[in-house]
């Protein structure tokens, strides 16, 4: 009876204790694959098939081509001009014309100014996407290892179940043990398998949306590697509200769009300065053999519109967009004080489920293993002590989760959701 409990402890202990390794042959097993993919592997195929990146920089030259096309000149106008025609049985008067409309004032140029601020702000965004993407990958990445460590832990806990049914069975063989702790011990490996279930579903579920966000749904299940407990930062808030407000490209593309609001009012100040519309015709008169040049200017007098209300709305748009950028801003701290309150409470638990609670929970188990072999505990003891380590470990892996991703929110500037 010695060996097959000290068995059962090493069934329970020993495949528990690689939380924090990397991904087991095991593990390449239960998803059939050949090789496994790190978080490296991962990242480099989201930038190249996610098609949120692709959209982002076809922003960027559609805000490039509307740049371009602010500065170019109204195309001249050709045509024909005829007049006096009939006059003395005569074809009369006949020729040609030229017009071009001069813009003044720069404002070509300053159209070109207001392109250019969108262009800045395409490209703040772009590198927000990019920190979406890559924040979401690194969630997702991280979600799917806890659910195949999930699936490890739950796999052996339904291996242990069937083995302490047969170990039930053996003592009750032998007068050791009674009906209701054979009844016990089949409860437990059915409620393992359930679990066990459950856990493959979710690794599945795992798996599934971190295909979705890396941009190849279709990409065949493998074992994902990588190490989940690693180095435990500890970061205090100044340092946190540093690395999310430095260079933020949410509040880079704000501040474009107040830049650019502001060079609207501008432009929208410079258009009653009138354009100048410039013809030259050349005809040949035909009742006199002559040929005719004529020369036309012509301004329009902003005598009833001067652009007042254009203005006024140009100067409206300015305040809201400052004062959008400084809702933003606020936003971000909003958001980040949540962030960093998940942080602070992960680190914690995970710092204290790997020095103490897994480290003394794996002792319990021993030493009510021991005393259930000399017959000093009860069944039911035995049983409460593994789930107690089980449950220990489960919460261990929930704490590693939280504590990557908020992690990863953190160094991406509190960007997330790609898809959306």
């Amino acid at each position: 009876m010695r060996c097959l409990f000290l068995s059962l402890v090493a069934l329970v202990c020993l495949p528990l204790l690689a939380v924090g390794q990397d991904a087991s042959e095991g593990r390449k097993k239960e998803t059939g694959a050949k090789r496994s993919m790190s978080l490296a592997d991962f990242e480099g195929l989201a930038f190249q098939h996610n098609p949120t990146l692709a959209r982002a920089t076809a922003r960027i030259q559609a805000a490039k081509g509307r740049q371009f096309q602010a500065g170019r000149y109204p195309n001249p106008v050709i045509g024909y001009h005829a007049t006096e025609v009939g006059n003395r049985g005569t074809s009369g008067q006949q020729g040609g014309f030229v017009s071009q409309r001069f813009i003044t004032a720069g404002k070509l140029k300053l159209d070109q100014e207001i392109a250019s601020k969108a262009i800045d702000e395409a490209h703040f965004l772009f590198h927000g996407q990019e920190q979406r993407v890559l924040s979401d990958v690194r969630i997702r990445f991280y979600e799917t290892l806890v659910a195949q460590r999930r699936v490890e832990l739950t796999k052996e806990l339904a291996r242990i179940g069937d083995e302490l049914v047969q170990a039930t069975e053996k003592l009750l063989q032998g007068r050791l043990g009674t009906d209701n702790d054979l009844l016990q011990a089949e409860i437990r490996a059915d409620e393992s398998r359930i679990l066990l279930d459950n856990a493959r579903n979710e690794h599945q579920e795992a798996w599934r949306r971190l295909l979705a966000v890396v941009g190849k749904p279709r990409l065949k299940m493998v074992a994902v590697s990588g190490d989940l407990v690693g180095k435990i930062p500890k970061l205090d808030w100044d340092a946190c509200y540093e690395t999310v407000l430095s260079s933020n490209p949410q509040l880079n593309a704000a501040q474009a769009r107040v830049d650019r609001a502001s060079v609207v009012i501008r432009r929208a100040r410079r258009e009653p300065i009138p354009n100048v519309d410039f013809i030259v015709s050349m005809r040949h008169n035909n009742i006199t053999g002559s040929d005719n040049a004529n020369v036309q200017l012509g301004i329009p007098l902003p005598v009833f519109d001067r652009n007042k209300g254009n203005i006024s709305a140009a100067e409206a748009e300015w305040i809201a967009a400052k004062k959008d950028a400084e809702r933003i801003e606020l936003h971000i701290q909003d958001h980040l004080a949540t962030a960093y309150r998940r942080y602070a409470n992960a680190r914690q638990q995970v710092e204290r489920y790997g020095t103490r609670m897994v480290p003394r929970a794996k002792k319990s188990l021993a030493l009510v293993t021991g005393g259930y072999e000399k017959g000093q505990v009860q069944y039911l003891t035995l049983l409460t002590a593994q789930q107690t380590y089980l449950q220990v470990n489960m919460s261990y892996l929930e704490s590693l989760r939280e504590f990557r991703t908020s992690m990863a929110l953190i160094n991406a500037q509190l960007f997330s959701g790609s898809l959306k």
